[in-house]
C-alpha cells in the first residue's frame, strides 16, 4: 500500500499567483516541493515529466557523499545524462559562495546541460542560484540539511572582492528535501538552520520600523507566513532537538516557508534585518583575516540575541529622551567618514551602496514623528522575544548563544554593533540606535 502524503503548511504556496491585500501581485515560481522520506527518488521522474535530459550536479565533496552520488546513480539509472561539478575547497578548506567557485562551476557545466542540481546546504545553492540565473537554465533544490531558510529565495549571497552582496537570482523551479538526508546532517546544521529561524523575531521587527518610520512597502501576508515558519520551529523543539524525521519535517518546513514568504514579496525584508547584517560583516571580516567560516544561521541565532538586547533598550526611554537624542543626527559626511574607517577597502562600494539612506528625509520631519510614534516603536519592541527566551532555545538544540562560543571577539562585536548598519540600505534597529545617539 502506498504511503499517504502527508499534508503541507507549504502546499497552498507552490506555484501560484495572486493580488494581495498589500496592493501588490505576488508570483511563487516554485512548482513543486517535495519533503519526505526517500525525496531524492522522485527527482528523475520529475525531470523526466518536465523533458529534461541532460542537468549538472553541483555539489561539494561532503555534500556528494551525503546525497550526491546516490542522486547520480538514480538519474543515470533512469538514462539521464548527468554532469558533474564537485567544488572545490579554497584555502581555508572551505566552499564559499565566491568568484572563483562560481567560474568553476560554469566552466563544469556544458552548452547542452538544460538544468542545474544544488545538491548541499546554502553555500551550494548560492552558486548555483546564480549561475543558473546568469546562463538561464532552470535549477532543482536537493537540500543536504536543514541548515538555512534560503533553499526557496531568489537572493544570492555572493562574495565579490570580499564584500558581500546578495544579487537577484532565480528560484528553483522544485525542492526535493530527503528527510534521511536531513536526519543524517551534523547536529550543528541543525542548530544553524534553528538559528536562522530565531532571527526572523528581529528581522520583522526591523521591517515593521521600517514601515512604521518610513512608509516602507510592507506585507502582512509575508509578515503572518514568517511567523507561522518560526513557530513551527519552537513549538517542535524538542523533536528538532532530537533531529528525528518529524522534527526535521518542521524544521525544513520552517526554513522553506520562510523561503517562500521572500520568494512572494519578491526580497528578503521578512527574513533579514540587523542580525543578518551582523552575520554578514562578521563573515567579511573573517575573510580578511584568512579565518575560517561560520555556519550562517549559528551567527545569525547569536546576532538574534544581540538585536534582542538592543530592542530591550528602547523600552527604557521615553518619548522625552527620545526627542533629546534624536536632535543630533548623524550626517552623511560623517558616515560617509565612518565607513571609510570601518570598511577600508570596500569603503567606497558600501557608501554607494548607502546613499539612498544618508540622506533619505527631512530629518526635522523624521524626529518628530520618530517622538510621535514612540509609544508604537515601544510596542514593536516587546514584540520581540526576550533575550534570555531566545538563549534558551538554542540552547535547546545545542546550538551556540554568545559570540564567544563562535569565536568572536569582544572588539569584533563591538565594531559590528557600531557599523553593520552599513552592510545594507535597510532600516534596522542598529540604524534606529544611531539616530538615538
Amino acid at each position: 500500500m502506498a504511503e499517504q502524503k502527508i499534508q503541507s503548511v507549504l502546499d497552498p504556496w507552490v506555484n501560484t499567483s495572486f493580488t494581495c491585500r498589500c496592493g501588490k501581485r505576488h508570483e511563487v515560481t516554485v512548482k513543486k516541493i517535495v519533503l519526505e522520506r526517500d525525496a531524492l527518488e522522485a527527482v528523475p521522474g520529475y525531470l523526466q515529466e518536465a523533458g529534461y535530459r541532460h542537468v549538472t550536479l553541483v555539489a561539494d565533496s561532503r555534500t556528494y557523499e551525503a546525497a550526491g552520488a546516490q542522486l547520480r546513480g538514480l538519474l543515470e539509472t533512469a538514462q539521464l545524462e548527468v554532469s558533474l561539478s564537485v567544488v572545490k575547497d579554497n584555502a581555508l578548506g572551505e566552499v564559499a559562495a565566491d568568484e572563483e567557485a562560481i567560474v568553476q562551476v560554469l566552466l563544469d557545466t556544458p552548452l547542452s546541460s538544460q538544468a542545474l542540481l544544488a545538491v548541499g546546504a546554502g553555500t551550494v545553492h548560492d552558486i548555483v542560484r546564480f549561475v543558473s540565473h546568469r546562463t538561464g537554465r532552470t535549477f532543482l533544490s536537493v537540500p543536504t540539511a536543514p541548515s538555512v531558510d534560503g533553499f526557496a529565495s531568489v537572493g544570492a549571497p555572493i562574495i565579490v572582492r570580499g564584500f558581500k552582496q546578495t544579487i537577484p537570482a532565480s528560484a528553483p523551479e522544485a525542492i526535493f528535501a530527503d528527510l534521511g538526508v536531513l536526519a543524517a546532517a551534523p547536529q550543528a546544521m541543525a542548530a544553524a538552520g534553528f538559528g536562522d529561524m530565531l532571527g526572523k523575531h528581529t528581522s520583522l521587527a526591523d521591517w515593521a520600523l521600517g514601515r512604521l518610520l518610513l512608509g516602507e512597502h510592507y506585507c502582512e501576508l509575508c509578515a503572518r507566513l514568517t511567523r507561522e515558519a518560526v513557530e513551527l520551529c519552537t513549538a517542535n523543539l524538542q523533536e528538532i532537538a532530537q533531529r528525528s524525521e518529524l522534527g526535521m519535517r518542521k524544521l525544513m518546513e520552517g526554513l522553506i516557508l520562510s523561503g517562500l514568504s521572500m520568494l512572494i514579496v519578491g526580497h528578503s525584508r521578512p527574513a533579514s534585518g540587523a542580525e543578518h547584517h551582523l552575520s554578514h560583516y562578521w563573515e567579511m571580516v573573517l575573510l580578511q583575516q584568512r579565518r575560517g567560516a561560520l555556519l550562517h544561521g549559528a551567527k545569525v541565532g547569536v546576532a538574534a540575541v544581540l538585536m534582542a538586547h538592543e530592542y530591550r533598550t528602547l523600552l527604557d526611554l521615553s518619548s522625552e529622551e527620545v526627542q533629546q537624542r534624536a536632535a543630533s543626527a548623524p550626517s552623511r559626511q560623517e558616515d560617509a567618514e565612518r565607513i571609510r574607517r570601518a570598511y577600508g577597502a570596500m569603503a567606497e562600494q558600501v557608501i554607494a551602496e548607502n546613499a539612498p539612506a544618508m540622506v533619505p528625509l527631512d530629518a526635522q520631519a523624521f524626529r518628530a514623528h520618530l517622538v510621535e510614534a514612540w509609544g508604537e516603536v515601544k510596542a514593536i519592541a516587546h514584540s520581540v522575544p526576550s533575550p534570555a527566551q531566545l538563549t534558551a532555545w538554542l540552547e535547546a538544540v545545542q546550538g551556540p548563544t554568545t559570540p564567544a562560543e563562535l569565536g568572536v571577539e569582544p572588539e569584533l562585536v563591538q565594531l559590528s554593533l557600531d557599523d553593520a548598519l552599513f552592510v545594507r540600505n535597510r532600516f534596522t534597529v542598529l540604524r534606529l540606535k544611531r539616530w538615538l545617539h
